[in-house]
């Protein structure tokens, strides 16, 4: 772990801002911290379907990490995806959205959460519902 990160939530923006996976789609992290995490994604042509509307790709990838990054500042352990369900409610095709989660089921190796999209106007435009297995802090690099 780089020597500069002093806590879970400095830990969880520096994964985010250096992984070029987040870069690629443009998500901003908004907030974070044991409260809230929000994920912010402004529209763009790469990231539509065939019918130019959001990829329900996009919105399936939202929801999984804003689960899984709310998972870790709440729990302060690293999480790997087990199972994810998403139910598309309404089309988006411009502006941008926002992610946010909860979570529960502090099992120790099993956690559960829910995640939401919301268009700018705050309509719900996705929610997702996963489930998310403990991993060993080592294995996060290999």
């Amino acid at each position: 772990m780089d020597t500069q990160v002093e806590n879970r939530f400095d830990r969880i923006r520096y994964d985010f801002e250096s992984s070029p996976f987040f870069q690629l789609l443009g998500f901003r992290l908004v907030e974070v911290n044991e409260d809230e995490v929000v994920l912010e994604l402004p529209l763009e042509e790469k990231l539509m379907n065939t019918y130019m509307n959001l990829h329900g790709g996009v919105y399936a990838t939202l929801i999984d990490n804003i689960i899984s990054m709310k998972m870790r500042a709440v729990y302060a352990q690293p999480v790997i995806t087990v199972d994810l369900n998403i139910k598309y409610i309404a089309p988006v095709n411009s502006g941008s959205i926002t992610a946010k989660a909860e979570v529960y089921g502090n099992g120790r190796k099993i956690k559960m959460g829910e995640g939401a999209v919301y268009d700018q106007e705050g309509n719900l435009l996705a929610k997702g519902y996963g489930t998310f297995k403990v991993i060993k802090e080592e294995r996060r690099n290999q």
